[in-house]
């Protein structure tokens, strides 16, 4: 299926309905329906079909989500860019994918003129809020083309979006995900619009260019939902969206609850409408989601998936979130599963496998595989990095855990990640975690550094609470209070701040970098 027909059949179904929101610009399904249409016809006029890439650098926004349905209705390759990326990072994006056409937003435009002579395969340039010498502006082209029927013939396996993971120590990794993944992730998840349904509303402040921003433009279409849109996530922004446009649904990264639930207007703002909010795309520390539990009166899930997943592959769902009236033992079971990201999802297999990829037992630690429909296809044009990645059928997911014998995932750290000290195998997650249970800590990290008697030792990067102060050794005592004295830091350093990715993941390269040595640096 088509992923184009998710609009399609949205605007039959519901026409009048909103469906997407942002300031002034209000369509409706019929509408956004037309204007895909008319975008469509225009691409169609400068050469783009079936596996044409077409590039977009842009904040979030309705032209953006009109821009992907319109690739989707010819069959291209849409390839949404990481706008925070290096300039070297960005040519190689663009050039690797053989974009052919290039949506922009005005924001970017000096971004753009500092790479452009690096840029060797586009051909057209659509400036998505503006009319700048040389390039087409987006609303002059729909309002200037007659719009056509345009129904390309796709492949199921035909990749419809090319999404670029965060680099690393090289460049990012194109990942292909096809129409399959999607359709196969989107109608396991929402119902198609009904006009006998009551109307929901999906908030989206996370970035496009992620896949949980792509997720939600597609099932929030299928679903026949208003789309309210928010360029960039700001707390009280986003309070003031789910009081006026009434959303229902929210995804947002750890980071971003709790800026809201921190936020000193927060209790100004009326947020009964909203039934669900997901959390996922980086760490939850328990803290966070034990006061979210408290605060928020909606359902609460974490959803635990990868950009090479098509996004989720686990969720806790609201019911486990829900501690009201339990017993002792029962409570203690939930407190513990809050830490979890709860269980697979009916379409995917979960397994942990150990070194020699034999699949463990529960509570075994080891490496989270998963197998199932959307896995990718691969990295677009790394065969290597490929074959790594997926082996026997299974996706190789980098990240290291555990099942209990109730089926609930466990996180425990990055494999990359695995600090060995003396032989020992030690998960940053669990060091991590226990830091930040300390009451005068914000923000923690923890990375291994080099030491000439144990090879490697434990390193905690800590952000402290504002007007307290500690030193390495109390952090270094209340550790070993909590975990095993091995799993200790050697050394401990304290920052204003730890460097995030857009969607809150610390960026443990960068910290590397910086504080790799040993001391307390």
């Amino acid at each position: 299926m088509n992923t184009a027909e998710f609009l399609q059949i949205s605007s039959y179904t519901v026409p009048d309905r909103e469906a997407l929101v942002q300031g002034d610009w209000r369509v409706t399904y019929m509408e956004a329906a037309d204007r895909v249409n008319r975008l469509a016809t225009a691409l169609q006029s400068m050469g783009v079909g079936r596996g044409t890439a077409v590039a977009v650098m842009s904040l979030n926004s309705p032209a953006f989500v009109e821009a992907y349905y319109a690739c989707a209705t010819l069959g291209a390759v849409f390839v949404p860019l990481n706008y925070r990326a290096k300039q070297d990072e960005l040519t190689y994006m663009i050039n690797t994918a053989e974009a052919h056409v290039l949506f922009v937003g005005q924001r970017y435009l000096d971004l753009l003129a500092a790479i452009r002579p690096t840029l060797s395969t586009l051909k057209h340039l659509i400036c998505f809020d503006g009319q700048p010498e040389g390039m087409q502006g987006y609303q002059a082209l729909i309002a200037a083309t007659e719009p056509e029927e345009i129904v390309a013939d796709v492949d199921d396996k035909d990749p419809t979006i090319l999404m670029y993971t965060s680099g690393t120590t090289a460049m990012p990794k194109g990942v292909l995900l096809s129409y399959l993944d999607f359709t196969a992730y989107v109608m396991n998840t929402v119902e198609p619009a009904s006009p006998d349904a009551p109307e929901k509303c999906t908030l989206v402040s996370v970035p496009f260019f992620h896949i949980a921003g792509s997720t939600a433009m597609m099932s929030s279409i299928w679903g026949g939902r208003k789309v309210a849109i928010l360029p960039q996530f700001e707390p009280e922004q986003w309070m003031k969206t789910v009081q006026d446009e009434k959303a229902t649904h929210a995804f947002v990264v750890p980071t971003m609850l709790k800026r809201i639930m921190e936020h000193p207007k927060y209790s100004e703002y009326d947020l009964s409408s909203l039934e669900l909010i997901a959390y996922g795309a980086a760490p939850m520390p328990f803290e966070v989601v034990r006061k979210a539990v408290e605060v928020f009166k909606c359902g609460l899930m974490n959803a635990y998936g990868q950009t090479e997943s098509t996004s989720t592959l686990t969720y806790l769902g609201p019911e486990d979130h829900d501690i009201t009236g339990l017993s002792a033992e029962a409570l203690e079971l939930k407190l513990k599963r809050l830490r979890s990201v709860g269980r697979p999802m009916d379409d995917v297999a979960v397994v942990i496998m150990g070194e020699q990829n034999e699949i463990l037992e529960p509570g075994k630690e080891g490496e989270i595989c998963v197998a199932g429909a959307r896995v990718m296809s691969g990295y677009y044009k790394q065969e290597e990095a490929t074959n790594d990645a997926i082996q026997d059928g299974w996706l190789h997911t980098g990240d290291v855990g555990y099942l209990d014998p109730d089926n609930y995932l466990f996180i425990t750290g990055r494999k990359k990640d695995l600090i060995i000290r003396g032989g020992e195998n030690i998960s940053t997650g669990e060091i991590e975690n226990a830091l930040l249970a300390h009451e005068d800590v914000e923000d923690a990290a923890v990375i291994g550094v080099p030491d000439p008697d144990w090879g490697e030792v434990i390193k905690a990067i800590l952000v402290l609470r504002e007007g307290v102060s500690l030193t390495p050794d109390d952090v270094i005592q209340y550790t070993k209070s909590r975990l095993a004295s091995y799993k200790a830091p050697a050394y401990v350093t304290f920052v204003d701040e730890l460097p995030r990715n857009a969607m809150g993941k610390v960026l443990k390269t960068e910290l590397r970098k910086v504080h790799g040595a040993p001391g307390n640096n």
